[in-house]
């Protein structure tokens, strides 16, 4: 396979208050020999409080003198957006002026090879309106595998994987981020059956996100998925590690669960023509989540004693029971 000439997709990297991990993030990256062809623009939150100002302000210099990209646009938010928005508003600007885009956040390490692949899957899938994303993430061997004489270097899933991914203008514009629909889809039995077949922690994470308990532009892009019957490309080896498990974000615990010891830095790429999920596949990887069991179990017990509408103290005991890859 090969990109064919075609232009390589620019780069929407994330950043807010953590220097270290967006310099080895940015060096990762320039590891990637399409970095010289590549446009970088960079999202910079702003502080939250006075107490992030001096390391938002280390970050902003870094992204400042970033080198090894075709160009680099750097946009400091003036006031702080919080991930999501940031996120949701980053992408939809470079999608603007781009027919495609690359997401990395600033927590992320990528192999080598990483940039070869997104370019890759981009240009593959860009005429199957079913494929709304493609990730570069996959859970590490002791959680999940495909089955052996699996013949492909990816497969498709009904959820999506947030750790370094990519998407294009008329996927993204069809999500809806309000999720309008909520209120009479919840209600129904077979709904949650359904989005509980892309992982058993869907459903309950999409409640929390409309309920205000968290704020996930990762869980309100998997509805996008879902409600368009869409799919996910993931690769059978991880080209990302996040290095945000380390305890340093604000939406992650420390945690070993998702690390690889090597990331995948493989260029012949045999992607699957036929987009299709494989039920095998399918039953395994919706289970990996299944923790969530105990995360919906605080939830209905929090609102049985707090009541609806306790997002902040719902919260502190959702966070002890859940560390979740959509964590966005």
């Amino acid at each position: 396979m090969s990109i064919n000439g075609s232009v390589f997709a620019p780069i929407a990297l994330l950043a807010y208050n953590r220097p270290a991990h967006l310099e080895r993030c940015l060096a990762s990256l320039q590891l990637n020999p399409e970095c010289a062809r590549t446009v970088l623009y960079c999202y910079l939150d702003a502080p939250r409080c006075a107490e992030d100002a001096r390391l938002v302000e280390q970050v902003r210099r870094i992204a400042r003198a970033v080198t090894g990209f075709l160009a680099v646009q750097i946009v400091e938010r003036p006031q702080n957006w919080g991930l999501s928005r940031n996120v949701i508003g980053g992408v939809s600007e470079v999608l603007a002026d781009h027919h495609k885009v690359i997401v990395v956040e600033d927590d992320l390490e990528v192999s080598p090879t990483f940039l070869h692949y997104m370019n890759e899957a981009l240009s593959f899938y860009a005429t199957s309106p079913e494929v709304f994303s493609v990730s570069a993430y996959n859970y590490p061997k002791k959680l999940f595998s495909v089955p052996r004489g699996y013949p492909f270097d990816a497969f498709f899933v009904q959820r999506h994987m947030c750790w370094g991914w990519g998407t294009w203008r008329d996927r993204w514009q069809r999500a809806d981020w309000q999720v309008r629909d909520y209120d009479w889809l919840s209600r129904s039995e077979s709904w949650q059956r359904s989005f509980r077949e892309g992982g058993v922690d869907l459903p309950g994470m999409l409640d929390a996100q409309v309920h205000g308990e968290v704020d996930s532009w990762a869980i309100r892009w998997t509805h996008a998925h879902f409600t368009h019957h869409a799919v996910c490309l993931v690769p059978v080896e991880s080209f990302v590690n996040n290095m945000g498990v380390d305890g340093s974000g604000v939406h992650m615990k420390r945690s070993t669960r998702y690390f690889h010891p090597m990331l995948n830095r493989k260029k012949e790429l045999l992607l699957p023509s036929l987009v299709y999920v494989d039920p095998f596949i399918a039953r395994m990887y919706k289970t990996v989540e299944r923790r969530s069991l105990a995360f919906r179990a605080v939830r209905k017990v929090s609102r049985m004693v707090l009541g609806v509408g306790s997002p902040g103290t719902m919260s502190a005991a959702l966070n002890q029971n859940r560390a979740s890859t959509s964590r966005g």
